[in-house]
């Protein structure tokens, strides 16, 4: 994108000559609004499960969290990868190629997944001994995982629809879809947990409903005549050998999810080891709480990558500086906000997720006074690592992603229990943070170093 096809979109406020203040707020706060809002449907599923269901329910569904990030993140990958492509080939006038794209790209989708989920489900025990699933919690794993596998393919098919209707020029389409699915959740583990009771199942029942229900509202697009994909014939669809190229170009994104189930799954074991059932439910509450402020970093750094990217190649240096200002200024006061909230309120969150576990709500105390920290470094790696994706730093970028998302917490898990105890389990968030911005903070030095030569 150039100064004059940016031009052409007639914004007043745009990337290359609006204010800076408002034209960052107008290009994150959708991204802010609506990951948070897919966030707290999570968030909420948490609550119910917890309030209802209890806290050894509220472990086991986290148990199976590290298994469902390897379904999600292959759908993402392909469906982050096929998109791509098709946008290509709409953009060169191809709408048959994008097409095929299309079909080849969901096929794979849904032969894989119906593979993983169906092996998974013949194989339940030997997986759940793998998760780390102990005599107490394993009923809970096993009933949530279960039922979650029966819709195991719907959760990729929703991802890679939306992801093809944002291409084919309507986004609104593609957010509303996903919205419902948030707001199906919520209202479905309100009914089936909060009234009725079901528990474990019933939330995974919840899920597993709100997203196949959407999947029919975003797959009508595709036979309707607003629609540039068409249906071909078999022999139209090109070679087989295209949808491992759109594997490979959303590679990064299944790193990604795969890198935070090995975490979570790590984490789990060391914790059921150490502290029992009640630790990993203590866990499970400060996931639910460090997402609820992930989500508002992410957002802002997702806004801000293509805003740099812009101005870089505009060759404006100032408004560069200018919006990672705006950003770290941003992040920066969220987290001191979250910090203070979970300084002066964490029992709030102890009632709120377990009522009635007060063994697990102590523990769950004892990694929010360390966790609270992270938030303070947090937002501000994200944004760097962001700014160097949209400064073209691409090994930059991957080094404080690979560090933040998997080698340094596996570093800090594998290390810090050992010296400290227990105390090191609480504390091994907050260390990985701090190294990576550590870490971002040279790279970033090095990068500008180098650019201005």
């Amino acid at each position: 994108m150039n100064e004059t096809d940016i031009k052409k979109n007639g914004t007043e406020h745009d990337m290359l000559s609006g204010p800076v203040a408002r034209t960052f707020a107008r290009y994150s706060l959708p991204w802010v609004l609506s990951m948070v809002a897919t966030g707290s449907a999570t968030i909420v599923d948490g609550i119910f499960v917890g309030r209802y269901a209890g806290a050894m329910s509220l472990a086991g569904v986290n148990l199976v969290v590290p298994a469902w990030s390897f379904v999600s993140g292959l759908g993402i990958m392909l469906a982050t990868g096929g998109s791509v492509r098709a946008g290509r080939h709409m953009g060169e006038g191809n709408r048959e190629r994008a097409s095929a794209v299309l079909i080849k790209t969901m096929l794979a989708l849904m032969v894989l997944t119906v593979l993983i989920c169906g092996a998974a489900f013949t194989l339940r025990g030997p997986f759940l001994d793998f998760l780390g699933a102990d005599e107490a919690l394993r009923p809970y794993s096993s009933d949530y995982l279960t039922v979650l596998l029966l819709f195991g393919p719907v959760f990729p098919l929703c991802y890679a629809l939306s992801y093809f209707i944002r291409v084919d020029g309507r986004p609104v389409l593609a957010s509303v879809g996903m919205g419902l699915c948030a707001a199906l959740n919520v209202a479905l583990d309100a009914l089936l947990v909060g009234v009725w009771g079901m528990g474990v199942r019933g939330a995974a029942l919840a899920t597993g409903l709100a997203y196949a229900l959407p999947c029919l509202i975003l797959a009508s697009h595709f036979f309707s005549r607003r629609s540039s994909y068409r249906l071909l014939p078999p022999w139209a669809w090109g070679r087989w050998s295209e949808v491992l190229f759109t594997a490979w170009n959303g590679a990064s994104e299944f790193i990604n999810e795969i890198s935070a189930g090995i975490v979570i799954l790590l984490f789990n074991r060391i914790l059921i080891s150490r502290l029992g059932p009640d630790g990993v439910a203590a866990f499970t509450v400060v996931n639910y709480a460090t997402l609820l402020g992930l989500t508002w970093f992410y957002g802002i750094g997702y806004s801000l990558a293509p805003i740099i990217s812009v101005n870089r190649g505009a060759r404006d240096r100032a408004r560069v500086s200018a919006f990672l200002r705006t950003a770290l200024v941003a992040v920066v006061t969220l987290g001191v906000g979250f910090f203070v909230f979970l300084s002066l309120g964490p029992h709030l969150l102890t009632a709120l997720f377990l009522p009635d576990a007060p063994a697990a709500s102590a523990l769950t105390l004892n990694f929010l006074h360390a966790c609270r920290w992270a938030f303070l470094f947090s937002g501000v790696n994200m944004v760097l690592a962001s700014t160097f994706t949209g400064m073209q730093w691409a090994a930059s970028s991957m080094l404080v992603a690979a560090g933040r998302s998997f080698a340094l917490p596996v570093s800090m898990l594998m290390l810090l229990p050992r010296r400290l105890g227990d105390i090191g389990i609480f504390y091994a968030t907050t260390v990985s943070e701090a190294l990576t911005l550590l870490l971002a903070v040279g790279l970033f030095l090095v990068g500008r170093r180098r650019d201005r030569r």
